[in-house]
């Protein structure tokens, strides 16, 4: 009997994995580039995809930048879209999605050339503080900043907003350190995974 408790135990856990690495594969990802494009840099651009794989390594490189790092299930295939106007690259795009209490929330990002934030907007999120306002609201502070600047926002082990996070994200604290978690390690990971990628667009343009 108690081989049979075991068993199932197991056997949970097992699908438990399986179904957080089937969401993060099904939900790391944009659902709609043109839309994205539309919302984040209005008309006028084209895309191409670059897919990258994100390794182990990778993963610890990004423990080095910041005192937390990717999940382990996200070490796979992703995707970066380039986004070019007048035929020059002009910035990127890219999806993450976070854990949090009320369900996964999938995060839409358009990153500058020089890998500053140029905003985002969920493209997933059950939350009801994740409207329009918010969104507007922690944009306002993300705007065109770099992840050094970004870090003077978390307290130093990442896990809740500095005195000068607390200051610039009065509207929906909680669900603004999601978002500026998200944003770091989407700064991050993009410049360690896509870096031969991103050196050659430089070096073109």
């Amino acid at each position: 009997m108690k081989r049979n408790r075991v068993c199932g135990l197991i056997i949970l856990l097992v699908v438990e994995m399986l179904t957080i690495s089937s969401a993060y594969a099904a939900f790391c990802s944009l659902r709609d580039p043109v839309s994205a494009i539309q919302i984040l840099y209005q008309g006028g651009y084209q895309y191409r995809s670059l897919i990258g794989t994100v390794t182990e390594q990778d993963r610890l490189a990004v423990k080095k930048i910041l005192p937390f790092t990717i999940h382990q299930s996200e070490v796979s295939k992703h995707t970066l879209y380039v986004l070019y106007k007048n035929e020059k690259p002009a910035g990127f795009l890219q999806a993450r999605s976070e854990w949090a209490k009320w369900g996964l929330v999938e995060i839409a990002w358009a990153i500058n050339l020089d890998r500053s934030l140029k905003g985002f907007y969920f493209q997933r999120c059950r939350s009801p503080e994740c409207n329009d306002t918010v969104v507007k609201s922690i944009n306002k502070e993300l705007h065109n900043k770099s992840i050094e600047q970004l870090k003077l926002f978390l307290s130093a082990d990442g896990e809740a907003l500095s005195e000068a996070g607390e200051s610039a994200f009065l509207t929906s604290p909680k669900l603004s350190l999601l978002v500026l978690r998200s944003a770091l390690k989407t700064l991050a990971i993009t410049d360690i995974s896509w870096a031969p990628d991103i050196e050659k667009i430089e070096a073109n343009y």
